[in-house]
């Protein structure tokens, strides 16, 4: 039941920040892909709140990453 429920929560997180059910590509290999770099994203994400304490949110930190590029390498683990 939890391995479940942790299921539900990666397909919500995907879906709410990455609007993967909205996605119309069709074919496979690309939609493997992108579903693959998602995940990855989430994950260094998740990470990176971890290791720094940081409280803002998983859109909060996606937006700064789309403002500030220094963000997106110290998300990735690889400050300058």
């Amino acid at each position: 039941m939890r391995l479940e429920w942790s299921v539900e929560v990666m397909h919500w997180l995907l879906d709410v920040h990455f609007g993967e059910d909205s996605c119309r590509v069709q074919d496979q290999n690309i939609q493997d892909n992108l579903n693959m770099a998602r995940k990855i994203a989430l994950n260094c994400i998740k990470i990176y709140k971890e290791k720094n304490g940081i409280k803002r949110t998983i859109s909060k930190i996606m937006f700064d990453c789309l403002l500030e590029c220094n963000e997106i390498l110290s998300v990735m683990g690889q400050e300058n």
